[in-house]
C-alpha cells in the first residue's frame, strides 16, 4: 500500500510561493516590486487558483527560479538550510579554511560607485550593467550591488530586480567579490578580477561567476569601471539596467574586454587563470 500523498500541484505551488515571499521580508513587499493586486495574490497563497503562463514568469524572474521548481514538494523545495560551512568541516577542512582566509591581504579596491558590465547570457548581443557600491566598515572592505533586470531608461516596475550584499577579498592578483543575494533563494556569487587585465586604471577586468535561470552555473566575462564617490550612487543606480553591447553610454574598453576573443594577442583583455595563485601541489 502506498502512504505517499497524491501531487497537488495548487497545493505545492501555494506552499512554496509564500515560503519565498516569507524569505523576501514580506507578502506586501513581493505584491509591490511586482506590481501584483493583493487579493489576487491571495488566491495563489492559497491554492484556489493558479497564474497564468505570463504571471508566472512574472513571479519566477522576480525570486530568479525555474518555474517548475515552485511545483516541487515542499519538503525538498523547503529544505532546512545547511550547517553553518566551518561548523560542520573535519579538523583538516578548518586548517584549509583558515589557511585561505589568512592568505588574504587588505584589499586596494577603492571605495566609490561602480559599474559592474558583464555579458547577457540571454543574449549575446547584450550586456548586464550594475550599480556597485564599495565602502568599508569595520576594517573590513564591503559591497552592495544593485541589479535590475529590464532595458536602460525603460519606465515600468522593474519586478527583475536584485540586490547582492558581500565582501571584497584580495589575493596576490585578483579581487574577489563574493556575495549573496538577498531576493529569492540567497544565491551565491562571485565576481574575479584582476588589474593587469585592463589598460587604465578605472577599468578592472574578469569573471562574474553564478547562476544561469535553468540553475546552473555559469561564467561570463565582466569589468568593472569606477565612477567615483557616493555622490553619484543615485546616477549610476539609475543608469542600471540591460543595454544593447553597441550602445554609445557603454565605454569603448569595456566594450572590448567583453566582447575579444579568449585567443586575442591582447592579452591584458583576456580572462584571467584563477589557478595560478593556487599552490604547485593542489593544482597538480
Amino acid at each position: 500500500m502506498n502512504d505517499q500523498a497524491p501531487f497537488s500541484p495548487h497545493k505545492n505551488f501555494a506552499e512554496n510561493l509564500r515560503a519565498l515571499c516569507v524569505r523576501h521580508g514580506s507578502i506586501a513587499a513581493v505584491c509591490r516590486a511586482l506590481g501584483m493586486n493583493r487579493q489576487q495574490f491571495n488566491k495563489y497563497l492559497s491554492g484556489s487558483t493558479l497564474p497564468n503562463v505570463a504571471t508566472l514568469e512574472k513571479i519566477c524572474g522576480f525570486f530568479r527560479i525555474g518555474s517548475e521548481s515552485l511545483f516541487h514538494d515542499p519538503s525538498v523545495f523547503l529544505k532546512p538550510k545547511a550547517e553553518p560551512v566551518f561548523g560542520g568541516l573535519p579538523l583538516h577542512g578548518l586548517s584549509i579554511a583558515a589557511n585561505a582566509l589568512a592568505a588574504t591581504q587588505p584589499t586596494t579596491l577603492r571605495t566609490g560607485c561602480y559599474q559592474l558590465y558583464s555579458l547577457w547570457s540571454r543574449d549575446e548581443g547584450k550586456c548586464l550593467r550594475e550599480a556597485l557600491f564599495v565602502q568599508k566598515t569595520g576594517g573590513v572592505t564591503v559591497f552592495t550591488r544593485f541589479t535590475k533586470y529590464r532595458a536602460v531608461g525603460q519606465r515600468q516596475n522593474y519586478y527583475l530586480s536584485g540586490r547582492h550584499d558581500g565582501v571584497v577579498l584580495e589575493q596576490e592578483k585578483a579581487h574577489f567579490l563574493l556575495s549573496l543575494k538577498r531576493k529569492g533563494c540567497n544565491e551565491v556569487s562571485l565576481v574575479a578580477i584582476g588589474p593587469e587585465n585592463a589598460l587604465s586604471q578605472n577599468f578592472l577586468s574578469g569573471l562574474a561567476l553564478g547562476m544561469a535561470p535553468s540553475g546552473t552555473p555559469q561564467a561570463v566575462r565582466a569589468t568593472l569601471q569606477f565612477r567615483g564617490c557616493s555622490d553619484v550612487l543615485r546616477r549610476t543606480i539609475r543608469e542600471a539596467g540591460i543595454l544593447p553591447l553597441s550602445d554609445q553610454s557603454i565605454p569603448e574598453e569595456v566594450r572590448l574586454s567583453l566582447t575579444l576573443p579568449l585567443r586575442s594577442p591582447v592579452a591584458h583583455l583576456e580572462a584571467f587563470s584563477l589557478l595560478d595563485a593556487l599552490p604547485a601541489a593542489v593544482r597538480s
